[in-house]
């Protein structure tokens, strides 16, 4: 990576020393010559930014607007450029253009839906998702639905003459029955919701198969009868179902939906049906299928995040190795980080806490050595070294608001923050720890031949979203 100086600040204080002084009275101005030394930052901070633009478009190609960084998030609220359409079968047996060149999905067995819902059931999959993936365009199937059995709910109930027969209050739970009806089924972004016409809770409607086109796999929700609402409570996961599931006996990874039934009436009190189960996302069970050039993210068993500090000017440059950190685990509002690796000269930070000095080293002449690259001159072989932050950064999304910071010349006393935004250069990708350091100034594109294909979002050619699987 070329490490460069962007200098000049020095020496625009002392011009504006001098050029801010009053003609009439000759008074130094001290508000003038700060204000001028900001301009002179703010310009050096857009500089960079703007050079190091041209140069990542330059080595890999202009990025892909459907291009996130693995951070997925960031696209929650935006919208395709057309309407979204509920494509049926009959209508795609007619007009096969609707499916966008997409294969039909196999239909789902018997016992994959059995062992889909089981897995549901388990406490250990027990939790809500706050976001689906960034799809626009995937089919979904049937899989089980329970609306014709009676769910368990909790009765808050209200007695105001509880307390004169001798309890100590007049509010008290019991545990009550009933049937709550899923109605319909919604797909959207969170804000616009698409009603999935002709798919309802129980048997999948006529086909138990529909493709969603120019929609958003960000929100799955449903209507319900029991109390007239609209949630969004689902479960989405990546599941592996067993060989024994399939005519062929070969294991299959697919993405799958869990809607959680919740529904609330006032009623002496309140009754809240669902209550007990209202985490588990076991009451309709949907599979979703991406369609062709849709971002499948890999399931990782450890974040990692990559980073490149704005220095790259050509190809060789890009090895993102100037901080590389692992997201362990978060809880209690707590997340654990592990630092692998520091390929960057400047100061950088990570949450406020700057990463060569948490392998114990010092700057030098306001340089730090380079940690764990393969760089001849610099230090190599040190254990990873973990810490813990403040908030919970367990998605994609969330690990995206971890703030990286570096601290070029020229850049004042906030240095510059490194981002990730859709479709634009970045100085951060999420990976998992399946991804192996890039040595310095060997080049991203040179270690991961798919790296440039990921950029320009030509996801037809990468198997299962992991493009750094080396061929």
């Amino acid at each position: 990576m070329k490490k460069y100086l962007m200098g000049g600040i020095a020496a625009v204080a002392i011009c504006a020393a001098f050029t801010s002084c009053s003609k009439s009275n000759d008074i130094y101005d001290a508000g003038a010559v700060e204000q001028q030394k900001q301009e002179a930052i703010n310009k050096n901070i857009e500089t960079a930014k703007a050079n190091y633009a041209a140069a990542f478009e330059k080595a890999f190609g202009k990025v892909g607007s459907n291009v996130d960084w693995g951070f997925g998030g960031a696209k929650a609220n935006t919208r395709a450029a057309n309407e979204p359409e509920v494509v049926k079968k009959d209508v795609w047996k007619n007009f096969p253009d609707k499916l966008d060149g997409n294969t039909v999905p196999a239909d789902v067995t018997t016992e994959e839906a059995a062992y889909v819902y089981e897995w549901f059931q388990k406490d250990e999959n027990k939790g809500l998702t706050e976001e689906g993936q960034p799809w626009e365009n995937f089919f979904i199937q049937q899989v089980y639905g329970t609306m014709s059995q009676q769910k368990k709910g909790i009765w808050h109930r209200y007695d105001q003459n509880r307390i004169n027969n001798g309890y100590d209050s007049n509010y008290y739970d019991e545990e009550f029955t009933d049937k709550g009806g899923m109605d319909y089924l919604t797909v959207g972004d969170g804000t616009t919701m698409t009603h999935v016409n002709d798919f309802n809770a129980e048997t999948g409607g006529p086909w138990n198969i529909v493709y969603m086109r120019n929609s958003s796999a960000m929100k799955f929700g449903y209507h319900g009868s029991w109390d007239n609402s609209d949630r969004q409570l689902f479960k989405l996961a990546k599941i592996t179902v067993p060989g024994n599931c399939f005519k062929d006996g070969v294991a299959r990874e697919g993405w799958y939906v869990g809607l959680s039934l919740l529904a609330e009436k006032d009623d002496n009190g309140k009754k809240v049906l669902g209550e007990q189960r209202k985490d588990w996302g076991d009451d309709w069970i949907l599979k979703v299928v991406p369609g062709k050039g849709e971002i499948v993210p890999p399931t990782p068993t450890t974040y990692r995040v990559i980073a490149e500090d704005l220095n790259a000017e050509q190809a060789s440059d890009f090895d993102f190795n100037d901080v590389v950190f692992d997201v362990v685990k978060a809880e209690n509002n707590k997340t654990t980080l592990r630092l692998i690796a520091c390929g960057g000269i400047y100061k950088l930070t990570v949450a406020g806490v700057e990463v060569h000095e948490k392998f114990d080293q010092q700057a030098t002449d306001g340089k730090y050595p380079m940690i764990n690259t393969g760089a001849k001159a610099d230090i190599n072989g040190l254990d990873p070294v973990e810490f813990e932050i403040d908030g919970t950064y367990d998605t994609p999304e969330k690990i995206n608001n971890i703030e990286i910071r570096v601290w070029k010349p020229g850049t004042g006393d906030d240095g510059i923050a490194l981002t990730a935004e859709k479709g634009k250069a970045a100085c951060k990708i999420l990976v998992d720890n399946s991804f192996e350091v890039v040595p310095e100034r060997q080049g991203i594109g040179n270690e991961y031949g798919l790296f440039q294909s990921y950029v320009r979002g030509e996801w037809d050619s990468i198997v299962d979203g992991k493009w750094w699987i080396k061929k």
